[in-house]
């Protein structure tokens, strides 16, 4: 019995000591669990701020890009306006066209001025052309267009033609122009591509006068005067007409006083050949 009884502690004690390290090892292999969940987790949510982080870095960086690229789109596009604006002469742009290329200048700055607000220049500039696109508004339209002088301001000006011609384009496919007022627009460039032709013709009928070329001046100008009657531009171009007309009525006299003078030089020559033949005839019967 005594043996039976300490057995019997025994192994209650044996039992006990075997569920106190199955409660040690099973709240270890719990605590480890819990561990890995939580590095797992943390590591999880480093990884989560670290890429929202580099995102918006990222997305910062893009932002700055855009916007230097397009602040420095607009610069270029302001100084190509201001260029061409500058290389017209007085009187030389309809009013429409005039109105059109202020109005582009003023929404550059005005965009510049909102990119740049610590840039005075720009809101400066603004105020500037703001006005003088508001002034040119109110005044009538121009019916005195000035002629230009020289082959190579000629050849300039239609450069800078095309150029506001493509100009107008990238303004129709961006929706900032509609297709009535382009086509309205390209009408009138048209007219000035014509008008320098024009001028091109009346300069070198002058350069021919220069060197004494009547007849070529006369080509010349016959040329401007029929693209003026071909183009129906006779309404617009009235001072042209008339300076045409004047010039070939005193040319058509000049060629017809040259042509008298030149017949009699033909006659007296003629005479006198005549004269010497004959003479050469009484010679021959003589000997």
């Amino acid at each position: 019995y005594c043996w039976d009884t300490v057995y019997t502690k025994y192994l209650g004690q044996l039992d006990l000591y075997n569920h106190y390290w199955y409660d040690i090892n099973n709240k270890a292999v719990q605590k480890l669990i819990m561990t890995s969940v939580y590095i797992i987790i943390g590591f999880i949510l480093l990884s989560s701020a670290t890429i929202g982080f580099i995102s918006i870095k990222q997305s910062i960086a893009k932002r700055k890009r855009e916007r230097a690229r397009l602040l420095n789109a607009l610069k270029k596009r302001s100084k190509e306006l201001l260029q061409m604006l500058n290389a017209f002469p007085s009187n030389f742009l309809p009013k429409e066209i005039s109105v059109f290329l202020y109005r582009c200048i003023v929404d550059v700055f005005e965009q510049l001025s909102k990119l740049e607000p610590k840039q005075p220049e720009f809101l400066k500039q603004l105020m500037l052309y703001t006005a003088k696109m508001e002034t040119t508004i109110r005044q009538p339209m121009n019916t005195h267009q000035a002629h230009l002088q020289s082959t190579t301001q000629i050849n300039e000006i239609r450069q800078y033609l095309n150029y506001l011609g493509r100009f107008m384009q990238n303004r129709v496919k961006r929706g900032s122009l509609s297709n009535q007022q382009y086509a309205t627009y390209k009408l009138i460039l048209k007219n000035l591509v014509t008008k320098l032709m024009i001028d091109n013709y009346i300069l070198s009928a002058t350069k021919s006068l220069d060197i004494g070329d009547n007849k070529l001046a006369v080509h010349y100008l016959t040329l401007a005067k029929d693209i003026i009657i071909k183009e129906g531009l006779a309404s617009t171009q009235k001072d042209s007409i008339a300076h045409i007309n004047a010039e070939l009525m005193r040319l058509h006299k000049l060629l017809r006083i040259e042509d008298e003078a030149a017949s009699k030089v033909q006659v007296n020559k003629d005479t006198q050949a005549k004269a010497e033949g004959d003479d050469w005839k009484k010679k021959n019967v003589y000997d």
